[in-house]
């Protein structure tokens, strides 16, 4: 990621509506699936660190990320314990975690498999990998080359790489639905914007940043009873099957 990409989310994450939507359903999902966490926690691609702030005032978190930038600012939120590290080779004893959170991390590796493996690896048995990656190969534009994604999901493709690493999915749906067309044509004219790739934070009103928050709420109400068939996103819950060995 550019670097001028991680000082915007610092700036950015704590109360824009995508950070803001993205971090409440993924700890909604986490309510339903893992009720009453008593173990560790992993914040894996941690980023500048909202998510991680969150899960500490829950239990016991730990955020992991490979970009001394990132974690600078993830610093500045206070003494969160964070560890500077690739996703390919956790620094972590195995079976450590009884939950770990990957949001909008697998895009930007360019192999994946071996992030899911290590996942898989560090997290007890049973434990539950909630997750969050960007779809459709059709969306890509200037934000995917200013964020150095490697590649957009479909539900069967993410599926495919959850289960090949030894998860069972629970949960698998598209996520920001109702703001597909919306976000869709933001990102087509993004490519014939002239200039550098930088990711398309709009800035918005208060009054409309505040309304696609509740919007966003009222769809992770529906996407935690029902599957989503489309969406911006693509957000997944599952588990470590004790079963499996990851190679």
């Amino acid at each position: 990621m550019q670097p001028q990409e991680y000082q915007r989310m610092y700036q950015r994450e704590g109360d824009y509506w995508w950070f803001v939507a993205r971090r409440r359903l993924a700890l909604q999902l986490m309510r339903a699936f893992v009720p009453n966490p008593s173990g560790l926690m992993l914040d894996a691609g941690c980023g500048t660190g909202a998510l991680l702030a969150e899960l500490q005032a829950l239990g016991t978190a730990i955020g992991v990320d490979v970009a001394s930038e990132a974690l600078q600012l993830t610093r500045q939120r206070g003494a969160l314990p964070v560890v500077q590290a690739r996703l390919e080779a956790l620094p972590f004893a195995s079976e450590a975690f009884q939950v770990a959170f990957a949001l909008d991390v697998l895009e930007h590796l360019p192999d994946e498999r071996p992030a899911l493996c290590e996942l898989h690896r560090v997290l007890r048995p049973a434990g539950v990998l909630i997750l969050t990656v960007p779809a459709y190969r059709w969306l890509w534009s200037k934000h995917d080359v200013a964020l150095a994604h490697y590649r957009r999901y479909t539900a069967r493709e993410l599926c495919a790489r959850l289960v090949e690493a030894g998860f069972e999915v629970l949960k698998l749906s598209y996520a920001l639905c109702l703001l597909l067309p919306a976000i869709a044509l933001v990102r087509w004219l993004d490519r014939l914007r002239p200039g550098t790739p930088a990711a398309t934070v709009v800035p918005l009103p208060r009054w409309l940043n505040r309304a696609l928050i509740r919007l966003q709420g009222a769809e992770a109400r529906l996407l935690l009873r029902y599957n989503l068939p489309f969406g911006v996103s693509l957000v997944a819950v599952c588990r470590k099957s004790a079963s499996h060995t990851c190679t």
